[in-house]
């Protein structure tokens, strides 16, 4: 029954660093046109979000299929929380509302929001600190 467990931890694994190279390989497809808005800044919203909430969902089934306790799916639940309300919301009100454009902030803020970076950091740091008590 062990194996099981571990071979379907493996199966996950893979099929979430195959889906996340999918969405970088394919960012510049041009997906976001088939949704029929003509409004750019609804579709850029909604492109951008899905993107975000794809990749973050494919780093917390990583991360699941890595570690397999509860703590640290909850940990990573919550760091990509903290991602969409700190990191997206902000990117959304200076690129579109206040119409910033590609600066150096924009920049940064492009690439934690469409990059699943800080989940991706969670990895060595669940390595490093290892399981906590308690959680």
């Amino acid at each position: 029954m062990k194996w099981d467990r571990s071979f379907l931890r493996i199966v996950v694994g893979v099929f979430c660093v195959a889906g996340m190279s999918s969405v970088y390989i394919f960012q510049d497809a041009g997906i976001g046109s088939q949704f029929m808005y003509d409004n750019q800044t609804l579709r850029f919203i909604l492109v951008k979000t899905f993107r975000f909430l794809l990749n973050d969902l494919l780093a917390i089934g990583l991360i699941a299929s890595i570690f397999p306790g509860r703590g640290y799916l909850l940990t990573a639940l919550v760091v990509q929380i903290f991602g969409l309300i700190f990191f997206l919301i902000p990117y959304f009100v200076l690129k579109v509302g206040l119409g910033y454009g590609d600066g150096p902030l924009i920049s940064f803020l492009h690439r934690l929001v469409l990059n699943p970076v800080l989940l991706l950091l969670l990895i060595p740091a669940f390595f490093i600190f290892g399981p906590r008590r308690g959680v």
